[in-house]
């Protein structure tokens, strides 16, 4: 047990009341404290409460009167079948233009205990009051994420993750120089909107033209369109504003025409760009960030996070990184949970940007349609995630009894023939295949769980050639690529993959390999889970076109080390 005391907090009032308490908790937790607290939180409940029939069902945990820990969450009920509707906790702000993340709030130090008293409270007292827990999008890594994971796992919940979204992460003081000398003038025909009023009202409007107007060419609904969202925007600019927290850029035509429009509200020493919008028959995206990150650099922030959205926007020429955010989805053990799974799997990515904005899948579908537009030859395509984990031993619990050893292509030859026959047979592998990689200089480490080989991992420091996409990956000189982990099917579920992962880092650090890379198909669930337990972090999409002429690998977003791996410029 936590040892935490648990209230639920399930009016307005009562989360007013707490605001002061929750801010402060929520700036313990490091950037992105504004997006997490009661000031960006309460006026999103008052906003879409009513259109989403959300219930305010807060979790509060305390420890001797100290508050220590609380889960943003609301109920609701949906239809996901016909004439069975599910009972879903989700997490407030989910809907909407949305932050670059959101998470389960926990005091430092208590990550684990908070985590294991939502456990507790979920699969205990109120295990029968809830279909489904759907909480996106969540900051990666977050401690309080992977033990409520853990823990409704455990306790025979299914419990899903995938990607929720992707932020540009932009290096404002990374560049020689700082980004003054890196980046463009400020557009003459841009006008930026501070503070609140009409102004910056008139400014909203323009934003949400625009974004209409850029999801529409996808065929989507924008989260800026609806009258909640607008009541949301102005509630939340009216308070930030006269605190100079809140930057509405617009970029103008010749003719004075807004061409493209961002709303920037500035969180600590981070200026989080929550929206922006382009004409979909104007190039003028990149211009328009260029010009809000050398006015947030300006402002003293060190860093400036655009969420993707509905257009794929090519960052300034700085510094620049990925951060995700991750959905984590569990079904609770109820007749409607189960109908719930079931429909989720094939509904998957078709829900509606009212109820889910979908910015996860924007970047991808962007991409596709940069593809389509390149070749309407195309014959197939592939798409893979590119994973990168700096290597460092995380301490992963391994099971009693596993135990890891390095083997060489001696050490299979001059195993006994029999002992070889079930090796090969276990963890499914192909001699030939094996003393080839052998030979190019693999690492590879093989665990056996109470003398039985359990799982193998195969890592190599030169280039490998990857079928799926045509063509070779190149690791760095103090990096490594991770091509296959492998489990025996009757070895899964006991935690092995991530513990092999994170041997595999401690014997690459003793040879001054730091970093590693993975390419993990979507589908593929259990490698990613693994890899994630094993803190590495989802860089990009990469998708792969075979044309009539031509093949074609496209980035998204255009991480600029992943091109280099690939070989891509």
């Amino acid at each position: 047990m936590s040892g935490l005391k648990l209230a639920v907090l399930t009016d307005l009032a009562s989360l007013e009341a707490l605001a002061p308490e929750w801010e402060a908790l929520a700036q313990e937790g490091g950037d992105g404290a504004l997006f997490r607290g009661p000031s960006w939180l309460l006026p999103w409940l008052r906003a879409y409460g009513p259109a989403l029939e959300a219930r305010p069902e807060v979790v509060v945990l305390r420890d001797d009167g100290v508050l220590v820990g609380l889960a943003p969450f609301y109920a609701r009920e949906v239809r996901v079948a016909p004439a069975v509707r599910a009972r879903e906790l989700r997490l407030l702000g989910d809907a909407g233009p949305r932050p670059p993340a959101l998470d389960i709030l926990a005091r430092p130090g208590h990550e684990d205990r908070v985590g294991a008293a939502l456990a507790d409270w979920l699969t205990g007292e109120r295990a029968q009051d809830w279909d489904v827990v759907d909480l996106q999008p969540l900051r990666d890594p977050s401690r309080v994420r992977a033990v409520l994971a853990e823990r409704l796992d455990s306790a025979g919940r299914k419990v899903e993750s995938q990607e929720a979204g992707t932020t540009l992460v932009v290096a404002l003081q990374a560049a020689p120089g700082g980004a003054r000398e890196s980046l463009p003038a400020v557009s003459p025909q841009l006008r930026v909107l501070a503070g609140a009023g009409a102004e910056l009202d008139k400014g909203l409007a323009v934003l949400r033209r625009l974004s209409r107007l850029e999801w529409h060419a996808r065929e989507e609904t924008s989260p800026l369109a609806d009258a909640e969202a607008t009541r949301f925007l102005r509630e939340v600019t009216g308070a930030l504003g006269p605190r100079g927290m809140v930057w509405l850029s617009r970029l103008d035509d010749e003719y004075g025409e807004a061409v493209a429009a961002s709303l920037v509200v500035d969180d600590g020493a981070r200026a989080v760009c929550v929206a922006l919008a382009v004409d979909p028959e104007r190039d003028a995206g990149r211009q328009l960030l260029a010009s809000v990150a050398l006015l947030a650099a300006e402002r003293g922030r060190r860093a400036l996070d655009v969420v993707v959205g509905a257009a794929v926007i090519e960052p300034p020429p700085l510094p620049v990184s990925t951060r995700r955010s991750l959905r984590l989805r569990a079904y609770g053990a109820t007749p409607a949970g189960a109908v719930a799974r079931t429909y989720v799997s094939l509904r998957r990515g078709a829900e509606s940007a009212r109820d889910v904005p979908g910015a996860a899948a924007a970047g991808a579908r962007a991409a596709w349609a940069k593809i389509r537009g390149a070749a309407t030859t195309v014959a197939s395509y592939e798409r893979l995630h590119l994973y990168r984990g700096e290597l460092y031993a995380t301490g992963i619990a391994a099971p009693a009894g596993l135990l890891f050893t390095e083997i060489e292509g001696a050490d299979f030859e001059a195993l006994p023939e029999r002992e070889r026959a079930i090796l090969i047979e276990r963890l499914d592998l192909d001699e030939a295949n094996c003393r080839e990689k052998w030979r190019r200089g693999d690492l590879v480490v093989l665990a056996r769980l109470d003398g039985r080989p359990a799982g193998i991992a195969w890592c190599a420091r030169a280039a490998v050639w990857v079928p799926e996409l045509a063509r070779e990956v190149r690791p760095g000189v103090a990096e490594c690529y991770i091509h296959d982990v492998f489990v025996a099917p009757d070895a899964r579920g006991k935690n092995i993959a991530p513990a092999l992962l994170d041997e595999v880092a401690r014997l690459l650090r003793k040879r001054d390999v730091y970093r590693a890379w993975a390419l993990i198909h979507p589908a593929n669930v259990a490698s990613t889970r693994a890899f994630e337990k094993a803190a590495y972090a989802a860089v990009c999409d990469v998708i792969f076109a075979r044309m009539a002429v031509v093949n074609r690998v496209v980035l998204r977003p255009a991480d600029p080390e992943g091109k280099r791996l690939l070989g891509l410029g």
